[in-house]
């Protein structure tokens, strides 16, 4: 009676640690099903400036970012002797690229025809301008350093 009583025990034991077998999942299938879940059209925090640092809430530091990065740009293009012969209102698109340094660049400029014809040396303006920007601390995405870029259009009004 023992001895079935032990076998039965024995078996029982050895069916059960076959349930506590660790499944192996083969790499590519981890980092695939990874992937699927990181979004990468979106980063974790926005880049910042050294005087938007302090702010915690993501919509309000990308708001303090853009803000910068405008405000930036507009004194840079006070300061310029823009002489126009004829009335002007257009919109110049500029897309700027933030590296994983923090060092912001100008990927392309969209220049209307009309923009280019009166006011020659804006591409220089804005050149200067992005030359100005303080150095920013780069956006993330799980805690590393990512590049990012953004579309910031330059409202062109002269009379």
């Amino acid at each position: 009676m023992i001895q079935r009583f032990i076998l039965l025990f024995l078996m029982l034991l050895l069916w059960g640690c076959s349930q506590w077998e660790t499944k192996k999942i083969q790499s590519e299938t981890y980092f695939a099903e990874g992937w699927k879940a990181i979004d990468i059209n979106e980063v974790d925090s926005y880049p910042t400036f050294p005087n938007c640092d302090s702010i915690e809430n993501q919509s309000a530091l990308k708001a303090c970012f853009e803000n910068e990065i405008a405000t930036a740009f507009y004194n840079s293009l006070q300061a310029q002797p823009l002489v126009v012969t004829s009335s002007l209102e257009d919109t110049v698109w500029i897309d700027l690229k933030i590296n994983q340094e923090g060092k912001l660049c100008i990927d392309s400029l969209h220049i209307t025809e009309a923009v280019s014809f009166e006011i020659p040396d804006f591409p220089a303006y804005i050149h200067d301008a992005a030359q100005q920007l303080p150095k920013a601390f780069p956006a993330t995405k799980r805690g590393i350093p990512v590049k990012t870029k953004f579309k910031l259009p330059v409202v062109v009004k002269a009379e």
